[in-house]
């Protein structure tokens, strides 16, 4: 009921428009008419510009309805102009007849070629604005369709990026909820008073993993962490490695900044994540590098490790990986705020990380 009622209101201003610029029209002339001394016969003006009006909105209209009838353009074209060629002429009688009727006349005054013809020019002159003002029409409604098509594209896209949001902080939460931090804690400050005086390094280890375990349960909720600690994140996970490998070769080269940037939170650590699932650490002439520097505010990662294709002895990351990564930065800095390169071969991995840092004021 309202979609129709609010059609109909629609409908009537549009025909309230029209009216208005007819009689808007009509008055315009009458008064050149007036002011150039000739007679105004106003009821006979009214009938031709009704005749006019029809030559206005037939030739287009039909054009419209035949469109949407046919495909065959040569159909169309040659239908509309017969079509136009016929209301044109009958146009011109029926503003003769009229004169006739109203002048009290004969055929033989306002039936002659030379006035039909003038009759036949005034009919098209309002057939090309029916015509002019049915193609602007059109477009205008097409441009106006396709701005609100862009526009409802550009909501659903901006809708979507939120909800993609939501489910990259929703998987975090999940990946989180999965362990009862009190109880990991706990568990591990136990198994720390147990071992540390019997065998210290066990000991220092349990102290590590429980630093990773705090900073990674514990990461700030706006998705950024210190620069300081991730780093120090970063040691202690290597540190875990390392230590409980009998051979670790790793070219090692970490800058501790002293300007309390922040980056965002487990990007870093998802790199180092995957060189420690697919690479060898345990060979002399395959040794991994990681470079982690900072320059004009910019945080410089770079990884090489070679791969070990036996899937026996891969380790299990935390499954955020790289599309996580993209999405989180792209997210925070758009698609070209950040560089991320991976070259991946059969035998070795490599990644190349360039992203802006986040200068925070300590209070």
């Amino acid at each position: 009921m309202t979609e129709d009622f609010i059609v109909n209101k629609e409908n009537l201003k549009a025909i309230f428009q029209h009216l208005l610029f007819w009689i808007t029209y009509v008055l315009y002339e009458e008064v050149v008419v007036y002011f150039a001394g000739v007679e105004v016969e106003f009821l006979n003006t009214i009938v031709a510009f009704m005749v006019n009006a029809g030559v206005f909105y037939g030739i287009w209209n039909f054009y419209k309805f035949l469109n949407k009838k046919t495909n065959n353009k040569l159909l169309l074209v040659t239908a509309t102009l017969v079509v136009s060629a016929a209301i044109i002429v009958v146009s011109a009688y029926l503003k003769a007849f009229s004169l006739i009727i109203f002048q009290h006349s004969s055929l033989k005054v306002y039936g002659t070629p030379a006035r039909i013809l003038t009759f036949v020019m005034r009919s098209i002159y309002f057939a090309v604005m029916g015509v002019a003002y049915g193609f602007a029409k059109e477009v205008i409604l097409k441009e106006r369709e396709a701005a609100q098509h862009r526009l409802e594209k550009a909501q659903m896209l901006e809708e979507r990026q939120k909800l993609e949001k939501k489910a990259l902080q929703a998987e975090l939460n999940v990946i989180k909820s999965q362990i009862n931090p009190h109880f990991v804690f706990n568990t591990l400050g136990f198994l720390y008073a147990e071992t540390y005086k019997k065998l210290p390094e066990v000991g220092q280890s349990i102290i590590t993993l429980s630093n990773i375990m705090r900073y990674a349960l514990t990461k700030n909720e706006d998705g950024f962490s210190s620069l300081e600690s991730e780093l120090a994140y970063i040691k202690d996970f290597i540190k875990i490695h390392e230590d409980r490998s009998k051979a670790f070769f790793m070219k090692i080269s970490i800058e501790s900044g002293v300007i309390p940037y922040q980056v965002v939170s487990l990007v870093l650590i998802t790199l180092i994540e995957n060189m420690f699932k697919h690479g060898i650490f345990n060979q002399s002439t395959k040794e991994a590098v990681l470079s982690i520097t900072v320059e004009d505010r910019k945080l410089h990662f770079y990884s090489l490790n070679y791969k070990n294709n036996n899937s026996v002895n891969k380790i299990q990351s935390n499954g955020i990986g790289l599309n996580y990564i993209r999405d989180r930065l792209t997210d925070e800095y758009g698609r070209d705020g950040y560089e991320l390169l991976v070259d991946e071969t059969h035998n070795s991995y490599e990644c190349k990380l360039t992203m802006p840092l986040k200068y925070h004021e300590s209070n």
